[in-house]
């Protein structure tokens, strides 16, 4: 069984686009990482810089297995490693009751507190990037390219429009509370 090579480019780019967003995010706030890292407690302290550049090490190579097709199942299985872990940690602290923290996807120019919408955002992303593990693709013809990175780029816009969504649903939720 294979997957159309479209598909597999629209995956591909969907995800190399997120873990590149929240890469320039991360670098962006490079001030604020290590202590959002160290916000979730599941760490001790001393861990949280380490930790936090490990993650950006990491996200860097998912982008460039994602982008480049290189080591491209070990891309695959480190970005749904990541997602599975950046949402057990989300879970453990949204099950410890603390869900004002920010979740430090530095995707959203707007401060994203946890919920369970975000857990469900990364296993859904990591769903899609699944399909990538399927047998080896035959080489995309030129229509299918443009297919692809269609679909991918389209992908990404409805991922950051749902990221946008979650933010702004808990912004004015919160604005509710203070003047009501």
């Amino acid at each position: 069984m294979t997957i159309d090579p479209s598909i597999a480019l629209a995956c591909r780019l969907l995800g190399a686009l997120v873990f590149a967003t929240a890469v320039a995010g991360k670098i962006t706030h490079r001030h604020e990482l290590a202590g959002v890292v160290a916000n979730y407690r599941l760490l001790p302290e001393a861990l949280s810089v380490p930790a936090a550049w490990g993650t950006v090490a990491l996200e860097i190579l998912v982008v460039l297995s994602l982008a480049g097709g290189l080591y491209l199942k070990a891309g695959v299985a480190l970005a749904i490693a990541l997602l599975s872990l950046f949402a057990v940690a989300m879970a453990i602290n949204l099950v410890r009751g603390r869900r004002e923290i920010d979740c430090g996807c530095f995707q959203s120019g707007l401060r994203q507190t946890l919920s369970g919408g975000l857990i469900g955002r990364n296993l859904v992303l990591s769903a899609a990037l699944s399909s990538l593990f399927v047998a080896t693709t035959p080489l995309a013809a030129p229509l299918q390219w443009v297919d692809g990175v269609g679909a991918g780029i389209a992908a990404y816009s409805l991922y950051r429009a749902f990221d946008q969504l979650l933010a702004l649903l808990r912004s004015s939720a919160e604005l509710r509370k203070r003047f009501a």
